[in-house]
């Protein structure tokens, strides 16, 4: 690397420590401030904080792989969470922000009581902080060193540590605040780098006419073609269109952020009110799939034609920025990947704190102390969190890998933590039999290793999980009634709700009547078109397919136009 791209780097990192600096006085105010930037972020920057830390510099590298070694359509592997995350925009936004939680854990005893919710509180507090949260980071860290180990060429860890000591430092110093407004100029800083390497790895590449002809028909199409053999063959379930149907059809639901995830849900928590609570997890939705999917997609096809024969296809990203890339445009793409490392980071440190400060130590350990005790606690356990992932990430290989892995692990919870809004029969056995059984067969599957592949490992480990968690929802007793009536009347949450109203209304008096969450349910199936429309046409347009981005877009403009009918009458 030459001097000007590691002045570009410095400069960039400066600038980032400072901005999180200038918010540290705002951020010490209190807990909810340095844990939710006191509830008033607005929906541009709170929709954007959740881009910025839902990609991180391990995003390309997994995509890189997905492309090259099984073509576009396998990107459904993560496509699929936009219909999941637009449910989420559409029919859970407004709760959670109505909830007023500082962690999406904190809901358990709202919603179930105490007694067995706050048993579960706390088991899941630390489940997510020191089980997933750590896990999550340990593929982020991974993916740093290997991309320091290729472009740098220095000692890998030394990078990372460099970096994510920083990010410890203006995380420690702004909180919440700093996280958010450093996102945003993190999530610029990414996207331009990203755009830039594929324009110049287009050209190294001799144009997109060479890149198609290397890819192929079957690598560059966004729906794999069904097989001839028929549904009822094992083919058709192990290959790429049963993969597919499955991510499209089952996965969205059956993962661990089914309704929201604790990053997003922290994000719509922190917004000023419902309408920005929507209005950030839908351009969240758009911007994340919609805008960020072409640059690193048409990257990892030039590189078919660059580096044809790599033993490691996660290596492809890094070795272009380090072949094609002049400076100090170079030093602009390493930039751009430090600030999506950087933004995933700060965003787990205070995420996962916020879980053992708020949700254990606060709650049980050491209830009363004042704010200023509870910040000191908070800076601890990321000192704590960033520790364990270190002892992880040295036993992982494969960012990929370890990406499904996540996935298939919080499978079995999926259908609980979506059921819990819209059925008041769900309790807190029901979450408790549902976290355990998947985590233990979704473990004993990764163990034995039986020759399933992904997708259908992700159906066994949900259909195994509701063998256990269905029946104890029916067997074991629920909450009282007066803590479904308290978490009716604080969140009105829509669906199976009837005995819980009926007593609400007796309680409170009559109310004014809800809207029907068909109309919600028409306007996510709207939102769905307008995301992945305007994702399929940006997609078919790069790829030269003028036809199909046509229709791409007219199928956008007319869920655009559901949105906007539904916006209207909601807010």
């Amino acid at each position: 690397m030459a001097t000007s791209d590691l002045l570009t780097i410095a400069i960039y990192l400066l600038l980032i420590f400072v901005l999180g600096a200038l918010f540290t006085r705002r951020a010490h105010e209190s807990t909810d401030s340095y844990f939710l930037s006191s509830r008033k972020l607005p929906w541009w920057i709170a929709g954007t904080s959740m881009v910025a830390t839902s990609f991180s510099v391990d995003t390309p590298l997994y995509v890189t792989k997905l492309v090259r070694s099984g073509g576009i359509s396998l990107n459904w592997q993560w496509w699929s969470f936009a219909i999941g995350g637009l449910f989420s925009a559409f029919l859970l936004a407004r709760l959670w922000r109505r909830a007023e939680v500082v962690t999406d854990v904190e809901l358990t005893e709202l919603r179930y009581g105490k007694g067995a919710g706050s048993v579960l509180r706390v088991v899941r507090a630390g489940w997510m902080a020191l089980t997933i949260n750590t896990i999550s980071m340990s593929w982020v860290l991974l993916a740093m060193a290997k991309i320091i180990g290729v472009v740098w060429g220095g000692p890998k860890w030394g990078g990372v540590l460099a970096a994510t000591l920083l990010a410890i430092g203006y995380s420690f110093l702004s909180g919440f605040w700093g996280v958010v407004v450093t996102d945003v100029a993190q999530f610029l800083i990414a996207l331009i780098g990203a755009i830039v390497l594929a324009v110049f790895a287009v050209n190294a590449a001799g144009g997109m006419e060479p890149i198609l002809a290397a890819a192929g028909s079957e690598r560059l199409t966004l729906i794999p073609a069904i097989p001839a053999d028929g549904i009822f063959t094992v083919e058709f379930w192990t290959g790429a269109f049963g993969g597919f149907v499955i991510y499209s059809s089952f996965q969205w639901w059956a993962n661990i952020n089914s309704d929201g995830g604790g990053k997003v849900i922290q994000r719509m928590s922190a917004a000023k009110n419902e309408a920005h609570a929507f209005g950030a997890t839908l351009w969240f939705n758009i911007a994340h799939y919609a805008l960020r999917t072409w640059p690193w997609i048409i990257a990892a096809l030039a590189s078919l034609v660059i580096f044809p024969d790599l033993v490691d296809d996660e290596l492809a990203y890094p070795k272009l920025i380090l072949e094609v890339l002049p400076s100090p445009w170079k030093g602009v793409l390493i930039a751009g990947l430090v600030a999506a490392f950087m933004s995933t980071i700060d965003t787990q440190l205070n995420w996962g704190s916020s879980y053992l400060t708020h949700d254990l130590y606060r709650r049980w350990l050491n209830p009363g102390r004042s704010d200023k005790h509870y910040l000191v606690a908070a800076k601890v356990s990321m000192i704590l969190l960033i520790g364990l992932t270190a002892i992880i990430s040295y036993q992982i290989t494969s960012v990929t890998e370890a990406f499904k892995f996540l996935i298939a692990f919080g499978a079995g919870t999926g259908p609980v933590y979506v059921l819990r809004w819209f059925w008041h029969r769900i309790h807190a056995w029901s979450e408790i039999a549902a976290m355990v059984a998947s985590t233990l067969v979704a473990s004993a599957i990764y163990i034995l290793n039986p020759p399933i592949p992904f997708p259908l490992r992700v159906v066994v480990i949900t259909l195994v999980s509701a063998v256990f968690w269905v029946p104890i929802t029916f067997w074991v007793k629920g909450a009282s009634t007066d803590v479904l009536v308290a978490f009716y009347r604080r969140t009105r949450p829509p669906g199976a709700w009837g005995p819980v109203r009926r007593a609400w209304l007796a309680e409170d008096g009559p109310q004014p009547v809800q809207k029907s969450m068909r109309v919600d349910l028409i306007a996510w199936v709207g939102g769905v078109c307008l995301t992945m429309g305007l994702t399929f046409a940006i997609g078919q347009f790069l790829l030269g397919a003028w036809a199909d981005a046509i229709l791409s877009l007219i199928l956008a403009l007319a869920g655009g136009g559901v949105v906007f009918a539904w916006m209207r009458s909601r807010f």
